[in-house]
């Protein structure tokens, strides 16, 4: 997973896809907002690192990549 950032926005690049997020924080709870597939993804969180750490290893398997 290579990490970016490009105008107020978080790029996060896995193998096959790459998505640009907006991150906030309120009272230490991270809110991840990307689109994937037309949709808005919304993910709440409180440690960043196991949330991309799952995204990359989702994003990266066989069984997600049969679904873009």
């Amino acid at each position: 997973m290579k990490v970016s950032s490009r105008k107020n926005k978080w790029v996060f690049e896995f193998d096959t896809i790459s998505i640009v997020c907006g991150i906030t924080k309120v009272n230490n709870i991270y809110t991840v907002l990307f689109e994937l597939n037309d949709k808005i993804i919304k993910i709440n969180t409180s440690d960043l690192d196991k949330t991309f750490l799952s995204l990359e290893e989702s994003f990266n398997s066989n069984t997600i990549s049969n679904y873009r």
